[in-house]
């Protein structure tokens, strides 16, 4: 992968039988968790909003006494911020590009 390319994985909802039969059986798909790049998770809705954004491994971390919290924060801003507008451009190609 290149500098500008992402990657974007789902969870495996179809490889189960029963999610197999209850789509088979009419039940709609309305919310999608998706993991991009192995550092952030959202979920998208049926409309296509973003819901519960998180970075991935960032609540784990645990702050030493050295550590600038306001640092920290700004770093993790531009990271999920960074990835986010990644995220975006790749679903708005991958959705046929948007509208002017």
């Amino acid at each position: 992968m290149g500098s500008r390319s992402i990657q974007i994985q789902t969870r495996a909802l179809f490889q189960h039988r029963s999610m197999r039969k209850h789509v088979r059986d009419g039940m709609k798909l309305t919310h999608l968790a998706i993991e991009v790049g192995s550092v952030m998770s959202c979920v998208i809705d049926e409309n296509g909003a973003l819901s519960k954004l998180r970075l991935l491994g960032m609540d784990a971390t645990e702050e030493t006494e050295d550590e600038d919290p306001q640092a920290r924060l700004d770093a993790e801003f531009v990271l999920l911020t960074g990835t986010l507008r990644q995220f975006i451009d790749v679903l708005a190609r991958s959705l046929g590009g948007i509208d002017s």
